[in-house]
């Protein structure tokens, strides 16, 4: 367990998701992000997920939170691909 007091976790992952809204509105951001293969999926298994991308993915990769889980962008639509094909 956590030595870490909960109101602190609590406290840090409010932070962490008013700083994901923020890019959100980034206008620069999701025009970049436009150009990127999108595959939204379950926010589940975030951890395995990230690694794979960070050992896998031959071109820039980014994720962020959706309505309906968690948007992941492929910058290389290989990487789209293969992702989509693991994790689907």
């Amino acid at each position: 367990m956590s030595s870490t007091p909960y109101a602190a976790r609590t406290s840090t992952i409010f932070k962490a998701m008013k700083a994901e809204n923020h890019l959100r509105v980034d206008e620069r951001l999701m025009e970049l992000l436009g150009t990127y293969s999108m595959i939204i999926l379950p926010d589940e298994d975030f951890a395995e997920k990230l690694t794979w991308c960070l050992e896998n993915c031959q071109g820039k990769f980014r994720d962020l939170s959706d309505q309906n889980g968690r948007a992941w962008y492929f910058q290389n639509e290989q990487d789209a691909t293969i992702f989509a094909m693991k994790w689907s």
